[in-house]
């Protein structure tokens, strides 16, 4: 009767998931405000990994509470996986690996009450993703990241192999106060690992828009690692 249990909750918490990762989520930057659940909180609101490196997060329950019991379920197992490395008390430590591009969302919750339970978005890419909030050279007048996404490099001469990739990326302006600046654009970097930059993209509209969503696409280096855009 346990075992049917645990497997009807564990369907249950599942398409719960699958129902969240198909909501809108911004997946900017890792912020450093804590995502609150129904009586669990976690250090993050949101998670970035990137291919080669690990991110760690943790998980804090009410005193009551023995954060051993604490278990996570990912969406998509083939973007990201999640594995608890260490507990005290009330409060449980978790490790983020990449297994692929893409977005999901995970669930946190204790396993003898199912109602304790937070969800947290995760965004896993090939490369190191460095986005700040605002986008743009003017402080009246600036673009937000609404999402971005890898593809396949699919332009396949010879002479032309030198990128791995394509970043597809959106953002939205959220602020036209300056109607005399109508052009709004800032720039973004592809580093190596030694920290050369490897090509330098603009992202630019001609004519801006308040809540209009543009769009760029970028060849990604065969060696970049990190890619970074300019703020205010």
């Amino acid at each position: 009767m346990k075992t049917i249990f645990k497997k009807n909750l564990c369907l249950v918490l599942m398409f719960a998931i699958i129902f969240l990762s198909f909501q809108t989520f911004s997946m900017q930057n890792v912020s450093a405000k804590e995502l609150i659940g129904n009586g669990l909180i976690l250090s993050t609101d949101t998670i970035a990994v990137a291919k080669g490196t690990v991110e760690t997060f943790t998980a804090s329950l009410g005193e009551e509470y023995d954060a051993s019991r604490l278990t996570c379920i990912v969406a998509n197992p083939e973007v990201a996986s999640i594995t608890p490395i260490a507990y005290a008390g009330n409060v449980a430590a978790f490790q983020v690996d990449y297994i692929g591009n893409g977005q999901t969302v995970a669930a946190v919750f204790h396993m003898d009450n199912p109602n304790v339970i937070a969800y947290v978005p995760i965004s896993a890419s090939e490369i190191i993703m460095e986005i700040p909030v605002n986008l743009g050279t003017n402080h009246d007048n600036y673009c937000k990241l609404t999402s971005y996404e890898f593809v396949p490099y699919d332009f396949t001469y010879t002479n032309f192999n030198d990128y791995k990739s394509t970043l597809n990326i959106k953002y939205q302006c959220v602020s036209y106060n300056d109607k005399d600046y109508s052009k709004w654009g800032c720039y973004g970097y592809f580093y190596d690992a030694e920290g050369n930059v490897l090509s330098k993209v603009h992202l630019y509209c001609g004519i801006l828009q308040k809540n209009k969503i543009y769009h760029s696409e970028f060849n990604v280096p065969i060696n970049a690692v990190r890619f970074s855009v300019e703020g205010f």
